[in-house]
């Protein structure tokens, strides 16, 4: 079958400064919370499939197939604003970080992950709220490498710790 690459020479934007211009955090928080909630409803719907399958015994195909339904519906939309809210958090916190320190590095995912995580169990102790917030600031950590390695390419994840490394120890 043909196949052939098209280059495109030259700038992809229609202006010149509008390469510099990052996306505004209202739609870095719409795709970020849209999207989670969308993975979340797959993966409780998945959860309550299986849920269904473990503890429903044979009956009539009209009871089956209720059972089955209430387990996704419960299971997915339980999973789903759970990690929408996560989400919510995350983008906000790391948004407004970023908007305080007027940076965009990778200190701002990981004080995001922070206060998410501190967030999330604040209700259940010092001690477990302090956990979650080293556990956010790792899952942060991830998110801010994960998501910089596939925009930018491989070469992200070392040329950020040296830069934040440099950043943080080279002040002078």
């Amino acid at each position: 079958w043909y196949q052939r690459r098209v280059r495109v020479e030259g700038s992809q934007y229609v202006f010149a400064a509008d390469e510099k211009k990052k996306r505004p955090l209202h739609e870095i928080m719409f795709f970020g919370i849209g999207s989670s909630y969308l993975s979340g409803l797959c993966l409780g719907g998945v959860w309550g499939a299986i849920e269904h399958q473990q503890t429903f015994e044979s009956s009539s195909k009209l009871l089956r197939r209720n059972h089955c339904l209430n387990s996704i519906t419960k299971r997915g939309s339980f999973v789903g604003n759970s990690i929408a809210v996560l989400a919510l958090f995350y983008t906000a916190s790391s948004g407004i970080i970023g908007k305080v320190r007027d940076r965009d590095d990778l200190w701002n995912g990981i004080g995001g992950g922070s206060v998410t995580g501190g967030l999330y169990k604040c209700t259940k102790g010092v001690l477990q709220g302090s956990k979650f917030v080293g556990l956010g600031a790792l899952c942060g950590l991830g998110i801010n490498v994960i998501n910089g390695t596939l925009d930018q390419g491989m070469s992200y994840g070392p040329e950020v710790v040296k830069d934040t490394y440099s950043d943080l120890f080279d002040r002078r």
